[in-house]
């Protein structure tokens, strides 16, 4: 999750300097201050839930196959199964404490849009466009840094995938040998079907494709309106111009099914 700075997207101009737009954005910034925390929380718990717990029971199926049911193995086992349940409460709750967090983030945000409404007039929403546009690299970045994150974790996870193959198959190998290996075998095995299965899933390749093609075309955007080139060519009125990019904007993110959308959505101050 990433860190959003909403302070910095939200207040310039003139409303910067009203006490309630300044009383919003300092409560915005603290409660998205709060969510950062919590979804790094979260993120730990999610390593330690799809990561190291597979790797403990793994381990431990492995030494309780050599060893028998011997103290040590059978402790392992034990704090192997607190391990799971553990970490499994703890993502859940915070799960919980994240999306509660979205949530009044959001009601806050949707707050501050009608402050924002009230505080300009009709003929002041071409300085409300420009001022989107003029943070726009900003969400921009984000987007581009989201899909670099879903192709980073796609690409762990293929990696697994790929190196648990070939080593479960040397594991495999060894056991018509050695015993004692086939539940070596069967573990890895086990690793690499969650780690494909979660992959499939998570369709990290898919999604990061969207967000850089939508990082893109709203780059694509961002220039054309300013440079009068493109579909806006043809505008020799700057409001309409500005009005036509706004709506572009919003029908590319809706056309290419973001699923993740900056934290602050400006556009939506606009009016319709």
């Amino acid at each position: 999750m990433d860190k959003v700075d909403a302070a910095g997207i939200i207040g310039s101009g003139v409303i910067a300097e009203h006490p309630r737009a300044q009383d919003w954005e300092r409560r915005i910034a603290e409660r998205s201050e709060q969510l950062y925390r919590s979804g790094l929380v979260k993120r730990f718990l999610l390593v330690w839930s799809y990561a190291a717990n597979p790797c403990l029971v793994a381990l431990t199926a492995w030494w309780f196959a050599l060893s028998g049911p011997q103290p040590l193995p059978v402790a392992a086992a034990v704090a192997t199964l607190i391990s799971v349940v553990l970490s499994a409460r703890l993502l859940y709750t915070q799960h919980l404490r994240v999306r509660g967090m979205q949530q009044e983030v959001r009601a806050m945000e949707l707050a501050f849009r009608e402050q924002l409404l009230e505080e300009f007039a009709t003929e002041d929403l071409l300085g409300v466009r420009k001022h989107y546009r003029a943070h726009l690299p900003e969400v921009i970045e984000r987007y581009r840094a989201e899909a670099r994150g879903h192709r980073r974790r796609d690409g762990a996870f293929q990696g697994v995938v790929i190196a648990g193959s070939v080593v479960a198959a040397c594991a495999t190998a060894l056991s018509v040998s050695i015993v004692d290996m086939r539940w070596g075998a069967v573990a890895l095995s086990l690793v690499v079907a969650v780690a494909a299965a979660l992959a499939g899933h998570g369709r990290f390749r898919e999604r990061g494709a969207v967000l850089q093609q939508t990082a893109d075309s709203l780059e694509r955007e961002y220039e054309s309106v300013e440079l009068r080139v493109g579909r806006y060519r043809r505008f020799d009125d700057e409001a309409l111009a500005y009005a036509e990019f706004a709506d572009t904007v919003e029908a590319l993110r809706a056309e290419h099914g973001v699923t993740s959308p900056p934290r602050i959505d400006v556009l939506g101050a606009l009016g319709q």
